[in-house]
């Protein structure tokens, strides 16, 4: 996400009440302290300037231009991975201060699809379940979605490290268990195209690695991975201030 200059210029002070306060040869000071504040400067600039293309709002997903992946080592030998195709999120976006605002995502278990191209059934004749991506979605070892029908994440902390990246720390519940995790986040930019007038759509793409047994998960131990990378790229699009009077009203 695109976050605030504040860490940026924070940062750099300290860095100058540090220099201030060492016993070092003046010479030259007041060249280098003139070249210090106008990289300061060029670089606050160059933030606020990304940021001012960027509406305060609320944002959605745009679902058809939204991706999502798990991936576990399979053996050692690849990278088995796994995708949703039903999930959304809200972006509480504040450009003047972006390391307030707030993500919130949910995802559909049972929208798991993998490339399975055999016969699971001829190959399982004793499991209840009639494909692979149901096994996955409804078993107790795997997503357990009769039970847990929703996979969570709530934003807790958003962190600038650098123009268009961050970090974004919240908790995942999955399984029914919640823990902390940080996504790295790249923001990729804002545009708007006609059939969506002028509401903007902001892109990022992030992700993460967790343990999946920190959730309970230990499915297939030895034969896959207990890390799991999950990554998502995706565009949100910015609600209409109908929509957002909407939430606001019901809240």
């Amino acid at each position: 996400m695109k976050l605030t200059t504040t860490f940026l210029a924070a940062s750099s002070l300290l860095v100058l009440a540090a220099c201030s306060g060492a016993e070092t040869d003046t010479s030259g000071t007041a060249e280098t302290d003139a070249t210090e504040t106008v990289e300061i400067e060029a670089d606050a600039a160059a933030g606020e300037g990304v940021l001012a293309e960027v509406a305060s709002a609320t944002y959605s997903i745009e679902p058809t231009h939204a991706f999502l992946t798990a991936k576990v080592m399979h053996q050692g030998l690849s990278e088995y991975t796994l995708s949703f195709t039903s999930f959304d999120g809200t972006l509480d976006f504040n450009a003047a201060d972006p390391a307030s605002s707030s993500l919130t995502l949910t995802i559909d278990p049972t929208s798991v699809w993998t490339h399975f191209p055999g016969d699971y059934k001829a190959g399982h004749p004793d499991s209840p379940h009639d494909s692979w991506t149901e096994a996955l979605a409804q078993d107790e070892g795997f997503m357990n979605a009769g039970a847990y029908p929703e996979i969570t994440f709530t934003s807790t902390e958003v962190t600038r490290t650098g123009d268009t990246t961050g970090t974004v720390t919240g908790d995942l519940t999955f399984l029914g268990q919640t823990q902390p995790v940080t996504l790295d986040v790249t923001f990729n930019g804002v545009a708007n195209v006609p059939w969506f007038g002028t509401r903007d759509l902001i892109g990022f793409d992030a992700g993460t690695t967790i343990n999946r047994s920190e959730f309970g998960q230990d499915a297939l131990q030895g034969m896959i991975s207990d890390e799991v990378v999950v990554e998502f790229s995706g565009e949100f699009l910015q609600q209409e201030a109908a929509e957002t009077d909407a939430e606001t009203d019901g809240n």
